[in-house]
């Protein structure tokens, strides 16, 4: 559907819908191509034992990395959220960009205008995108190897878009006892999980995933997703010391 053929508003809330559904998967594929290689370089050239050289080289190493990963992310959503909001505005000519917002994807009302819900949306696209990032980069510490790291991460990713889209459906259609039971654990695993905030799923916390948030709750979720990617980006500073000893 084109966004010029609606009203503003309606068009608008298609704008977010959009945000919600296709930029986050299009930026999980960029993250996963761009970053599983950052830690399995040394390894796979064979140039390793260079970096035990240099009295703080795994630290000053590590550093570089994990600066350089979250500038990528950075990067990569404000490209996509520039062209995409940018295009979309434009078919528009960006009418009613600062009312408010009357239509939400996530929340029962958001006291923000248009086009600053949407640039909300981009900003909890990329903490997932850190969530994500450091996933991937703790993956190709450990495992040293590039094919694997795009294989295991870009797996874990579809797995939790299949459950998002095609299982959580079947599982809440069933009667079956398992998948009464299996149901909320899985609803709880994406939750947490980067996927559920890279597709801006988690950003609304509610008791039950899906259902329309609240706006005062909009802290809980940056809370957890700022403690997760610390706690990531600390593991991977120990992986890749020790790794770097050995």
């Amino acid at each position: 559907m084109d966004s010029a053929d609606l009203g503003s508003q309606d068009s608008w809330y298609l704008i977010q819908q959009d945000i919600h559904r296709y930029v986050g998967v299009l930026t999980a594929f960029l993250l996963v191509i761009g970053l599983s290689r950052l830690m399995c370089y040394e390894t796979e050239q064979k140039t390793a034992g260079l970096i035990g050289t240099a009295a703080r080289g795994p630290l000053s190493t590590w550093g570089v990395k994990a600066g350089l990963s979250v500038i990528y992310c950075g990067m990569v959503v404000l490209a996509l959220g520039a062209a995409t909001l940018g295009v979309q505005g434009a078919q528009i000519g960006f009418r009613d960009a600062l009312s408010p917002v009357t239509d939400c994807v996530y929340f029962e009302s958001v006291p923000l205008s248009n086009i600053s819900f949407c640039v909300l949306q981009y900003v909890f696209l990329f903490l997932g995108a850190l969530y994500f990032a450091g996933f991937i980069l703790i993956v190709g510490a450990v495992t040293k190897r590039t094919a694997f790291t795009i294989s295991l991460c870009g797996g874990s990713y579809l797995m939790l878009l299949c459950y998002q889209f095609f299982v959580d459906g079947l599982l809440q259609s069933s009667s079956a006892h398992i998948c009464t039971v299996i149901e909320p654990v899985c609803a709880f695993l994406f939750r947490f999980s980067f996927c559920g905030f890279m597709q801006l799923e988690s950003c609304r916390w509610t008791a039950v995933l899906g259902w329309t948030g609240q706006w005062e709750n909009v802290w809980k979720p940056v809370a957890f997703v700022l403690a997760a990617i610390v706690a990531e980006f600390a593991i991977l500073k120990i992986i890749w010391r020790r790794g770097a000893k050995t």
